[in-house]
This record gives structure tokens, sequence and C-alpha cells, in this order.
């Protein structure tokens, strides 16, 4: 009863030292509380030695995956989370001895836990690589979660390749990328045209309501940045499969954005200096309502106007435009 009760003090000493030293808001789970969702990828199996936010939800097990090469990626070997009948019961007993094990050892340093991103930030001066035809540019970009808003600038060209009428060669100049009020919007003003998406809001809590792992530390342009991995397996009927990347550097002891990494593993963008200051809305709504927008090219929606190409996110000259998300025929 002793042990049980010093381990309790001790804990709740621990995490008010915790809650004092972090002047972020962050992700209200605990790390014993978080675990990956069915679909993750990069899990590991309840060895019942250390803490873990790579542990599976209860109800799934971690199982060896192979994600076979295709235009845009190379093979992939990792683990998933995968339905099972009997991992939840297993799950609940690993907890329960993982917890004896830390009374009897050692209190173990909790998980770290996701920030939450500032409601309101800006960068002025950004880098993005693409890894697809090893090139780069610089930009801006600006993000106001009261709008649900985020732009990115690029120039002197353009990370992506939507323009499909004009070909290819014409998508080579500056463009603005917006995600604003549940759409993707890539405009590009050397042509006065705006290419238009179905596409989910950002969220400055998306590592939170992702599940986002650890995933270590790492020197970033030389600041010291911790990696959150949100990364997940799909495998569509036509589409083929893809490792998902959704994948976020920030700048270590603070909820500030250093990099992200995201989609099909073809290019970053850095944040060289993050600013906290006003987005209006006009930064988004003024850009878009410049020029007619058009939806991407479909069959049966839209099968009259070839303006912008059917896929989002286009970003590899060799396979453009692309017949499936993934790129395969």
């Amino acid at each position: 009863m002793m042990n049980i009760r010093l381990f309790i003090v001790v804990w709740s000493i621990t995490r008010v030292v915790e809650s004092l030293a972090y002047q972020y808001p962050q992700c209200s789970a605990s790390s014993e509380l978080r675990c990956m969702d069915e679909t993750r990828i990069n899990c590991v199996n309840n060895t019942e030695s250390e803490n873990s936010d790579r542990w599976c939800c209860p109800g799934l097990t971690c199982l060896s995956l192979t994600i076979p090469s295709t235009d845009t990626q190379t093979q992939y070997m990792t683990n998933q989370c995968v339905n099972s009948s009997i991992s939840h019961n297993t799950q609940n007993l690993n907890v329960k001895k993982l917890t004896d094990l830390n009374l009897k050892l050692n209190i173990k340093k909790p998980t770290p836990i996701p920030p939450i991103l500032p409601l309101v930030w800006k960068a002025l001066n950004t880098t993005s690589y693409n890894m697809s035809d090893d090139t780069f540019s610089n930009g801006s970009i600006y993000f106001n979660q009261n709008y649900n808003g985020i732009r990115v600038d690029y120039y002197p060209t353009c990370a992506f390749l939507q323009l499909w009428n004009k070909g290819i060669d014409s998508n080579y100049v500056p463009c603005s990328v917006l995600f604003y009020e549940e759409y993707n919007y890539y405009i590009y003003d050397t042509y006065k045209i705006c290419c238009k998406y179905k596409f989910p809001s950002w969220k400055n809590n998306y590592l939170c309501s992702s599940n986002a792992t650890y995933g270590g530390e790492h020197y970033i342009n030389n600041n010291l940045a911790t990696l959150w991995e949100v990364e997940w397996f799909s495998n569509f009927t036509g589409e083929g499969p893809v490792r998902n990347i959704r994948n976020t550097y920030i700048k270590t002891d603070s909820n500030m954005p250093v990099r992200f990494l995201e989609d099909l593993d073809t290019g970053y963008t850095d944040f060289n200096e993050v600013i906290l200051d006003d987005v209006p809305k006009s930064v988004f709504e003024d850009i878009i309502n410049k020029y007619e927008c058009h939806d991407g090219w479909h069959p049966i929606d839209n099968p009259n106007d070839k303006t912008c190409t059917r896929y989002n996110s286009q970003t590899l000259r060799r396979s453009w435009p692309c017949p499936t998300p993934t790129c395969n025929v």
C-alpha cells in the first residue's frame, strides 16, 4: 500500500512540474491513453517494456505490412494496425502489467504529448523542396483558425501541376495554394486561373485529432525540432496502395511549426521564421474572388472543362496528369 501511495504522490508532482514547464497548449489526452487507429502504420507491439504512443488502440493488433512501390513511392516495409478479435483483452492486460512494472522498478517518463499550433500565425520566408524533380521554391504561408484558412504562396515556380489544358510546362509559374472553407484552391495569377477541389479545412489541433505519434528529436535548419508523425495505409479499388503522410516538425518545447512533410512523400515546406501576427480574412478571400474557379475535370460531373487536372496535389512531371490518385494506370 505504501508503494502505491508513494507512486501516486511522485506521479502527481511530476505532472505538476511538467505542466509548469510547458507554456503552450497541448493535446488533452495523456500519453498513456493515446494509441494508433486502424490503418495507421509504423506501430509497435506492446512489449510491456516502455510507454509508447505507437501501440494500436484496443481491438486492433500490430502486424507487418509491405507497401509495394508506385510511381511516386518506393517499396516501404513497416507495421500496420488491423482489426483483431483478441487484441482488446491483450491490450488491457499489458497496460495493467506495465503499471505493476512501474511500481516495482521505476517511474517512467511519459511519452511526449503533441502541441496545439497557434490560432493565428504566418511565415513570410518559406522554402519548399519538390523531391520528384529536385527543385526548390520560395514563398510565404498564412494561417488563421478563425476563418479555417491556410494560404501558401510559391515563387518563382509552383510546387503543383494542376493546370491541364495549357500543358504541363504552363505550371512552372508562381501560384498560391489555399485551404479555405472545405475547399483546396490553386490560383495562377499569370493566367488568371483558379482550380478548386473539395477538401476539409485545416485545424490547429490536427495533431490531436489525428493521434500523431512521437518521432523523436531532429535538427531542421539548425533548430532542434520534434517530429510528429501521421502516416496511414490505403488501398482503394482502382487507386492502388499508397503510404499517406502528414508529418510535422515542431520546434522543441514550443508549438511553433518548423517543417511540413506530407502526402505522397514528394516534398516538404520549411518555415524559416514563424510570426504570431494578425492574418485578416482578406488574405484568403481577395485572391480567391479574383478569378472564376474551375472544378477539377471529371468524366461525369465535369466532362467538358479540362482547365484543371482531375486529381488534387499533382507534383510528378513523369506521370502527369495522373490517371489515378497514386498515378498508376
